[in-house]
């Protein structure tokens, strides 16, 4: 109880300066109600927000895509872009350090940035775990060209090489 969380206030904050886009990579996505409010409304000011986590594949906790998979549907109709990671991705022979070869690619990173002009990172998952029970952390940068670096790298992950875009069917199913 002695322990103040603000990570868990100051990033909302953060993402609602957003006037144009946001950018998010976080490798353990579970939204809240409030999250979801918050980012609909994003959406509605006219923001162009694209998220990218781990899919199931590539995921190192399989307990949090459990808990995530049923979001996704909102999270698409709320007009969010999803992006999911592939195992294969192709940037593996980048993060693979020889001899050591991995199996697969997972994420581990949180970032975003808003208008290619702000930066958040830090260890701050968007998961109700990180902001209820863990000491999390981060730093909010105001540099363009640092925004404009995560912005490429961001998108370079979302590539169709990279990662499988999140959609729904004509029917409405993910």
């Amino acid at each position: 109880g002695d322990i103040e969380q603000r990570m868990a206030t100051e990033l909302p904050e953060f993402s609602k300066t957003a006037q144009k886009e946001l950018l998010i990579i976080n490798a353990y996505l579970i939204p809240d109600e409030h999250m979801l409010q918050e980012a609909g409304d994003l959406v509605k000011k006219g923001v162009k927000m694209r998220i990218l986590t781990n899919s199931l594949a590539s995921q190192d906790v399989p307990a949090v895509n459990s808990h995530y998979g049923p979001y996704r549907k909102r999270l698409l109709e709320l007009g969010i872009e999803l992006y999911e990671l592939r195992h294969d991705a192709a940037i593996k022979s980048e993060v693979d350090t020889p001899p050591v070869v991995s199996g697969f690619v997972g994420l581990h990173a949180k970032g975003s940035t808003v208008d290619r002009s702000r930066v958040y990172i830090g260890s701050f998952n968007l998961d109700p775990r990180a902001r209820d029970f863990n000491t999390e952390m981060g730093i909010l940068i105001d540099s363009p060209g640092l925004a404009e670096q995560l912005a490429q790298m961001i998108e370079n992950l979302m590539q169709p090489e990279n990662s499988w875009q999140v959609k729904l069917d004509e029917n409405g199913t993910v």
